[in-house]
């Protein structure tokens, strides 16, 4: 195969990267999708090749954990005969230091079994493991127009879009219009829930809805019903968010 990976495989590594994203252990995503754009965990924007090189290197040590998850088993087996013989040799412990150091390592030893239990729940083809390290190779390296095609396909993915904790948030990012223009309510909607589809999940259609125009009213005064239809005076929508 060829260095670089064709737009199905680069989609399956990206799958396979969100499924791992989660699991204990594994470095937190460094960048995240906004709606918008790319922007750090805090929110904070970065430009191009920070993020690039962020996601690649993240990429590349994901692809060691796609390569655990894929030979995941046996070091299952074995945490659960080391954790067996653990349990076994608690009633002969003979001081209470031998008793504390069995139960600090049968501890140990669940926490781990635990990692690996999560790791063997992702499958993970060896192919796609394989390929992880050059689609990392390609967002820091490739064109831009092919890193930001690839950093497209990541941000299809919850594991990398940014929570939206509350509607307020987005609002307060808007910009501002004259006073004598007016946004259609339908077109503000429509704009945040493409800059944010996990509102709809964390609060519902109907709550994000009227959590959004309830913080709307409160920055751009209360909506005013015009003809056909009603909006708020001096909001402005910006391009980014669609």
């Amino acid at each position: 195969m060829g260095k670089y990976v064709d737009d199905a495989l680069a989609l399956r590594v990206w799958e396979a990267a969100a499924a791992v994203a989660s699991l204990p252990g594994v470095p937190v995503v460094p960048f995240v999708w906004d709606g918008g754009r790319w922007v750090t965990q805090g929110g904070e924007y970065r430009d191009l090749p920070l993020i690039r090189r962020g996601m690649g290197e993240w990429l590349l040590a994901v692809a060691v954990e796609m390569d655990a998850a894929s030979s995941s088993a046996a070091r299952r087996t074995k945490l659960r005969d080391r954790l067996s013989g653990l349990y076994e040799a608690m009633p002969d412990a003979r001081t209470e230091e031998e008793e504390t150091r069995l139960t600090t390592e049968i501890g140990e030893v669940r926490r781990l079994l635990g990692i690996e239990d999560a790791r063997a729940r992702i499958t993970v083809d060896y192919a796609t493991a394989q390929r992880a390290r050059d689609v990392a190779e390609e967002i820091r390296s490739a064109s831009v127009g092919r890193a930001n095609q690839l950093l497209s396909q990541a941000s299809q993915f919850d594991a990398f879009r940014a929570v939206m904790k509350d509607p307020a948030e987005w609002v307060a990012a808007l910009g501002t219009a004259p006073r004598n223009e007016h946004v259609r309510t339908s077109a503000v909607w429509e704009a945040f829930s493409l800059a944010e589809p996990a509102l709809a999940r964390s609060l519902g259609i109907k709550t994000g809805k009227r959590l959004l125009f309830a913080a709307m009213d409160k920055r751009f005064g209360a909506r005013r019903k015009l003809s056909g239809y009603e909006g708020w005076r001096g909001a402005a929508l910006p391009v980014t968010a669609g």
